[in-house]
């Protein structure tokens, strides 16, 4: 006679161990000029021991399925070109990293902070921070409204000035450009422009590229959409140029341009558009 019996084993439950990131802070990186270090990061990238755990939007508690002592590497993610469903671990800001001690169903704070990489492979060229009587914008030919610098606190985003075109219902053209061309790099090295900026009205970003042997090109590439809360709030852009420069046909320099749409059934009858810290930053 055989006897046999079944036993059911319940295998031991996985508690994760937690770690809470509520934000990053930008910090000086003393061996870059980086200009202005307003941001608008959006996400974490999370590794542990170069394992990738995830991406979560900001705040977030994560939980890790690890104990002890591991490394922690946070990417920060950003909205690329302010389109919320395209997201990016920012090539240009520094990944924050540390050694952490994890416990199984505690919770870790953990305080990210980022910087500007060094100068050498990337290049930080600033436009315009407007803390100057120096303007490197200009009107359009076409336009009704003079591009200006701004020191009125109330529509100033940092520092002492900003740049503005105030606009009402007199005017049927709005638009501005850089008043020098730039020399960016193409063949799919990346390019971004960061700007912040605050606008009544939907705001046209656009390149006009001149082409060595080729016709010259404009590019309406985005458009930042209007506030329309009627609060002046500032947002951050960070707007991804490779794709635009990189499919041009010979290009050997370049202008950002931005057209108010004044002629929509939302624009209303008077209004501001206002950027400031504007900046190319670029893979050499």
């Amino acid at each position: 006679m055989v006897l046999s019996s079944c036993s059911l084993f319940t295998p031991e439950e996985h508690v994760p161990a937690w770690i809470h990131i509520e934000s990053f802070d930008v910090v000086d990186n003393p061996e870059v000029s980086e200009g202005s270090l307003s941001h608008d990061i959006t996400d974490a990238w999370v590794f542990i021991d170069e394992e990738m755990i995830g991406i979560y939007e900001l705040p977030a508690t994560i939980p890790i399925l690890e104990e002890g002592e591991r490394r922690l590497l946070v990417g920060p993610g950003i909205k690329v070109s302010t389109v919320s469903t395209l997201r990016d671990n920012y090539l240009f800001y520094r990944g924050h990293e540390e050694v952490i001690n994890l416990q199984k169903d505690e919770t870790l704070e953990v305080f990210a902070t980022t910087s500007y990489r060094n100068e050498g492979a990337y290049t930080y060229e600033i436009v315009d921070d407007f803390e100057s009587s120096f303007l490197a914008f200009t009107k359009d030919e076409q336009s009704d409204v003079e591009f200006v610098r701004t020191s009125d606190e109330s529509l100033v985003f940092e520092g002492t000035g900003s740049g503005v075109m105030v606009i009402n219902d007199t005017m049927d053209a709005a638009a501005f450009r850089t008043a020098e061309n730039y020399n960016l790099p193409a063949k799919g090295k990346t390019v971004f422009m960061e700007l912040d900026y605050y606008t009544d009205y939907d705001l046209t970003v656009g390149l006009v590229i001149h082409n060595n042997g080729y016709q010259d090109e404009t590019v309406d590439y985005l458009t930042l959409r209007r506030e329309e809360s009627g609060e002046l709030k500032w947002k951050k852009a960070y707007i991804a140029l490779t794709s635009v420069i990189s499919g041009a046909a010979n290009p050997i320099d370049m202008y950002p341009y931005f057209i108010a749409q004044l002629n929509t059934s939302e624009a209303p009858s008077s209004g501001v558009v206002l950027i400031d810290n504007v900046k190319f930053l670029y893979q050499n």
